[in-house]
């Protein structure tokens, strides 16, 4: 893809080099977008062993199940038709199984509770 087609998704909170980068090609009509995730992963396997170590909270609450970069919530939202960003998505039983199992199947290495 050419440079000058390129792009970047940034927000205040987030460092540029974090940060989506995507492109458009004219000629071809067709987009990418890619971010280096291995942030997330790490922090996914520090909870992961802060858990195995300390053992579940006591909390009778939501619990964290997986640290999902947004390029992952764009990835599954295109496939699976699920918008993880959607304020009710929380709250249907429906959605959190069928989440649970793409999670299960295609990204373990997110995963922090199952």
């Amino acid at each position: 893809m050419a440079k000058q087609y390129e792009f970047d998704f940034m927000s205040a909170t987030v460092d540029p080099k974090k940060s989506i980068k995507a492109g458009f090609d004219l000629d071809s009509g067709q987009w990418q977008a890619t971010q280096n995730i291995q942030q997330y992963v790490d922090g996914a396997k520090e909870d992961r062993d802060k858990e195995a170590y300390f053992g579940r909270t006591r909390y009778k609450g939501f619990r964290k199940m997986a640290t999902i970069p947004d390029i992952v919530a764009l990835k599954i939202k295109e496939d699976y038709g699920i918008d993880l960003h959607d304020q009710t998505f929380m709250r249907d039983t429906d959605k959190m199984k069928k989440l649970k199992v793409i999670l299960k199947q295609e990204y373990p290495h997110l995963i922090i509770n199952t």
